[in-house]
């Protein structure tokens, strides 16, 4: 006779601990490709005359009291 073995249920604790690590990475590095297709098709539509320019403000980049 053969001693049958459990198999836990679950993620084990390395596994875990790539799966982490993967987001970690992941999350940002798409942000950065999320941010910068919107911005290049922004700037399309403006070449394009489909949106207007985006408005400078001045006093938007000095911080508020």
């Amino acid at each position: 006779m053969r001693a049958v073995t459990a198999t836990s249920s679950g993620l084990a604790v390395p596994n875990l601990l790539i799966l982490i690590a993967l987001v970690a990475v992941a999350v940002p590095v798409m942000r950065k490709l999320r941010r910068s297709a919107s911005e290049r098709r922004k700037r399309r539509w403006v070449e394009e005359g489909l949106m207007a320019p985006p408005t400078v403000d001045p006093g938007a980049s000095e911080p508020s009291d």
